[in-house]
């Protein structure tokens, strides 16, 4: 190609300088204006002498034309002079005139030497283009790696080595008769060989630990709620908030964000606050998750809120697509993942606790989908299908539901994990600051409120709660505890029930002074705005704030069940690792 470019170049230059030669060349004689062109047939015809040329090079004859006009000459004379025919009176031609008299043609004004130019433009242009062509491009440089390797020194191991003394009680070990105060559930596994510690820190943060939800009721409840700050007050709004939810469940076991005000007992006031109707789906995952964290599993009992958990579940597995997709509407709704994520959390903690071989495949189905639309960053968007949009609020909720199916039994792939480790490498950064998403809406916006979500995106694939970068985040979360009154200007203060939910998980599986901290500013500022009278009595109002305004009544009224549940639905991860049987302000 390029050889070919080089012939049309070299022959455009030889065309070139022909022209210019040429032109150039005739320059030299001057063509004679309009006014000196003889006329056809005039006396002006005829060689003469009489008029000699005007002084100047231009009126110069050359040899060639003095050559022809004695050649003329010498033929006129031997020529026998023919006598010319009479001419009609013709206008005199003034001397002068300012331009062509009628029917005469007018000079043109056109010169050879503006086509050259013309043309020395258009081929420079030509080069231009063709030049860089004509270069070959330098080659690129290699392509060079840096690895950046962080060392973390062990704190761990430091908490540990004081501990054996304090942990190891030989009072069980003289006594044949069980101790009629039994150690909790938490502080027993504070002990655990190191063997089991490792298939811990696989898992995460546990869910409900023994069999069938043991924890969930009766006396290793109460111990739960007595070592990590729950207390009357707190179980209390947990039952309002359950009896609230199980009254207001629709007939086919959902519930409406919107027409929920239909099953309230009142006539003339009724509970205010819609949400967003699409959202059923992920509304209805939030409540039955609700019931599940107080124990309350399907087919159980005649409790009404057992029959309202197996009604809920049904619910969602009829709406669980071919695809695996839970959705709202099967026939014309779109696919939301913030909907299913939270769907798929559901289903995957009821598998474990019921062991139920058709909602463990339910649920293995949701976690199928759910890989199935992770995008090429490692994290997930609102859709399930590719817009290159990384969201960490979405994916917070899509890590709980892998994390539950992990708990049940259900694994993901490796390479799902591995993806999701790289985007929350980028997403949060040092000291915790979390990204809200790397494009689109929410782009680089930070805050404590995501950072919570990032928080326990982190605990939850089993990063350490006493890294230097988590104990940074949770000191900060800490700081910015539950605020009710700046939920109106929420771009500028996130503080929402969600907020309240994700931040209450994180610091409980920190542990410390974090937790305490948060939990007394918890209790002083959230528990009040549970209402406590008419057909709202149990629930909380919404958010005034889009959070609120998209999940309504319902899935404030849920998430704050959730986040009373805390202390025994989950064992703090602290306390799973065997970090501390009682953890210091760290």
């Amino acid at each position: 190609m390029a050889r070919f470019l080089r012939q049309i170049f070299q022959k455009e230059l030889q065309w070139l300088r022909l022209r210019l030669r040429s032109i150039f060349g005739k320059r030299r004689i001057s063509a004679p204006s309009a006014r000196s062109v003889p006329r056809k047939g005039s006396r002006s015809d005829l060689p003469s002498t009489e008029h000699p040329p005007a002084e100047g090079p231009s009126r110069r004859k050359t040899s060639s034309q003095r050559r022809s006009i004695a050649r003329r000459k010498r033929g006129a004379a031997l020529e026998p002079r023919t006598p010319r025919p009479p001419t009609p009176n013709r206008p005199s031609i003034p001397t002068d005139r300012a331009g062509p008299l009628p029917r005469e043609i007018a000079p043109t004004p056109s010169d050879p030497f503006s086509s050259v130019v013309a043309s020395m433009v258009l081929h420079g242009t030509l080069l231009l283009i063709l030049i860089p062509l004509l270069i070959p491009e330098p080659e690129p440089d290699p392509r060079s790696w840096n690895v950046v390797i962080r060392l973390e020194p062990r704190k761990i191991k430091a908490v540990e080595e004081p501990d054996p003394p304090q942990v190891v009680d030989p009072e069980p070990e003289s006594q044949p008769q069980p101790d009629p105060e039994p150690v909790s559930q938490d502080e027993a596994e504070s002990t655990l060989a190191p063997g089991v510690e490792v298939e811990v820190e696989v898992t995460g943060i546990g869910a409900a630990q023994g069999s069938e939800g043991s924890r969930r009721k009766g006396q290793l409840r109460s111990e739960a709620l007595a070592n990590h700050g729950g207390n009357p007050a707190t179980e209390s709004a947990v039952r309002a908030g359950l009896d609230w939810l199980a009254r207001h469940q629709d007939p086919d076991g959902s519930w409406s964000p919107d027409h929920f005000d239909a099953r309230c007992l009142g006539v003339e006031q009724t509970c205010q606050g819609p949400g967003y109707p699409e959202h059923r789906a992920g509304i209805t995952a939030l409540a039955l998750l609700a019931l599940l964290g107080d124990g309350h599993l399907p087919d159980s009992s005649d409790d009404p809120l057992d029959s309202a958990t197996t009604r809920s579940l049904q619910w969602l597995l009829e709406h669980q697509d071919s695809q695996g997709c839970i959705r709202t509407d099967l026939e014309t709704g779109s696919r939301n993942m913030y909907d299913h994520g939270i769907a798929a959390f559901a289903l995957c903690e009821t598998a474990q606790l019921t062991a139920d071989p058709k909602i463990e495949e339910a649920a293995r189905k949701a976690i199928l989908f759910l890989e199935s639309s992770q995008q090429a960053g490692g994290g997930w968007d609102y859709t399930p299908s590719l817009s290159l949009r990384n969201d960490l609020s979405i994916t917070g909720w899509q890590v709980l539901a892998i994390h539950a199916g992990i708990e049940a039994g259900i694994f993901p792939q490796q390479q799902t994990l591995t993806a999701i480790g790289r985007y929350l490498d980028r997403a949060i950064g040092d000291g915790g600051h979390s990204t809200y998403s790397d494009r689109g809406r929410g782009r680089g916006r930070g805050g404590f409120g995501i950072d919570a979500v990032g928080l326990i995106t982190l605990l939850a694939l089993g990063h350490s709660p006493v890294a230097e970068r988590n104990l940074i985040c949770a000191r900060r979360i800490a700081e910015h505890g539950p605020r009710p009154e700046d939920r109106r200007d929420w771009d500028q203060h996130p503080q929402s029930m969600y907020y309240w939910y994700t931040g209450t998980l994180a610091l409980f599986h920190i542990g410390g002074e974090p937790w305490s901290r948060w939990n007394r500013q918890l209790q002083e500022k959230v528990l009040p705005l549970q209402i406590t009278s008419g057909d709202a009595s149990g629930s909380w109002d919404p958010d005034p704030n889009w959070i609120g305004a998209a999940g309504g009544r319902v899935a404030q009224t849920a998430l704050g069940v959730l986040t009373f549940e805390t202390y025994f639905r989950y064992t703090p991860m602290h306390m799973r690792l065997g970090i501390s049987r009682t953890p210091r302000d760290r």
